[in-house]
């Protein structure tokens, strides 16, 4: 294991820690300041449109000024903007906290990742990575699992407001941790002229549009996030109603949903040494589809859990493969921006299907609005089949870079 390798475990572990401390309490936070569940949907989205403007702008940030620099900003804004969170009252006081979590994200999706594909391949690492962001996601769902249990209790005990106290000094150590530890030997070109952002930024759009196989991962990520995010700001309030009010269920509850998302990380590496990425990624998202109907149709809390923890197996095993995959088609100049590229697919398709969706829970109930994102994920399986089709059919680039996305405050997958 080289010393980037590990470098990477910690910081990208502690990030993990801190963004989703607030995970399990999240939507109920929102409740409690007097927002509906289509409001709560509508600051998400907010922070997910903002994510969009921001994404590929950040992105050439990182390629062009270092992505240790991009990374170090990423944790001192996110500080601020969970202190403030800490002391919203309303809707236009959670919108203003989220737009600016979203430039702090922003600042850290690709940049942590390609920070230490670089390092690896200066250390003379040539390995594939799919292992290793594997393993990554290993090591931040178990502090994840601690941190939701711990947030649960907090709330409980203490008021809801303090999670968001404890994930902003998360934020502030790991942001020490990566000052001290990462270093990086890739000299980054710095502002050449004025339009060097500008330029950086076209030069990703275009690379993924001259990418079939990034085509298609991107429209495939798009439609996967219109389903699946509302998933993830309603399964709080569903369970809620189900079982009742008890913050520290809810933290349990969220415990339990990164243990099933860690076993399908420990899938990956038997399952693509039988079957093919897209076979794997097309039966795992069906499998996603066909468990989420379970929760929605459920009455009793115990099928319930059971389809939502079950349908969670999909995330922690679909997220790596893909990622992997898309980024052997990213060359190292551009991957920071390439990256983000593809996290506005996701972003945009999040944030529509949060207002869709939202509409639909408002008006129709949580579980008509889950049977909306079941179908929407089963309609984007076959895309996968389409993929490995496409992508037999390219010859990979010169350069083979494996990159994850860092994740924002709720989990999310392709």
């Amino acid at each position: 294991m080289t010393r980037s390798e590990r470098t990477y475990y910690l910081v990208a572990g502690g990030y993990a820690f801190a963004g989703f401390f607030i995970a399990p309490i999240y939507p109920l936070f929102l409740l409690s300041r007097g927002l509906d569940l289509f409001e709560i949907n509508c600051v998400l989205a907010v922070y997910l449109i903002s994510v969009f403007l921001f994404e590929v702008p950040t992105g050439a940030v990182a390629d062009l000024f270092g992505r240790k620099v991009s990374f170090l900003l990423s944790c001192a804004v996110r500080l601020g903007a969970y202190a403030l969170y800490s002391r919203s009252r309303g809707f236009a006081d959670c919108v203003v906290a989220e737009f600016i979590d979203a430039i702090g994200t922003t600042l850290a999706s690709g940049a942590l990742e390609a920070w230490v594909v670089d390092e690896r391949r200066a250390e003379g690492d040539e390995r594939p990575t799919d292992e290793m962001f594997a393993r990554g996601q290993v090591i931040s769902r178990t502090l994840m699992v601690f941190g939701g249990v711990a947030a649960g209790y907090l709330a409980a005990w203490q008021g809801i407001e303090l999670p968001w106290l404890v994930a902003a000094a998360g934020f502030g150590l790991t942001g020490v941790l990566g000052a001290v530890y990462m270093h990086e030997t890739h000299e980054p070109p710095g502002l050449r002229g004025s339009r060097a952002i500008g330029h950086a930024m076209f030069d990703g759009v275009r690379a993924v549009r001259a990418s079939p196989v990034l085509l298609v991962i991107c429209l495939i990520s798009l439609a996967v996030s219109f389903g699946a995010l509302p998933v993830y700001m309603f399964w709080q309030p569903r369970m809620e109603a189900l079982a009742g009010a008890d913050l520290r269920l809810i933290g349990w509850i969220w415990a339990f949903l990164c243990v099933a998302a860690l076993t399908g990380s420990a899938l990956v590496p038997p399952l693509l040494r039988r079957f093919e990425r897209h076979t794997i990624l097309c039966v795992a998202t069906l499998w996603r589809a066909a468990l989420l109907l379970v929760a929605a149709t459920a009455t009793t809390i115990q099928p319930a859990l059971a389809g939502l923890f079950l349908q969670e197996i999909s995330f922690g095993l679909t997220d790596p493969v893909l990622t992997a995959w898309a980024n052997e088609h990213v060359r190292s100049e551009q991957r920071a921006t390439v990256l983000s590229v593809r996290s506005t697919f996701w972003t945009l398709g999040g944030a529509a299907g949060l207002i869709a969706i939202g509409l639909i829970a408002r008006n129709a109930g949580i579980p008509v609005g889950w049977y909306v994102s079941a179908a929407v994920i089963a309609l984007a399986a076959p895309g996968y089949l389409l993929l490995g089709r496409v992508a037999r059919r390219i010859a990979l680039p010169e350069s083979l870079d494996v990159v994850a996305v860092t994740p924002g405050k709720v989990i999310t997958g392709s």
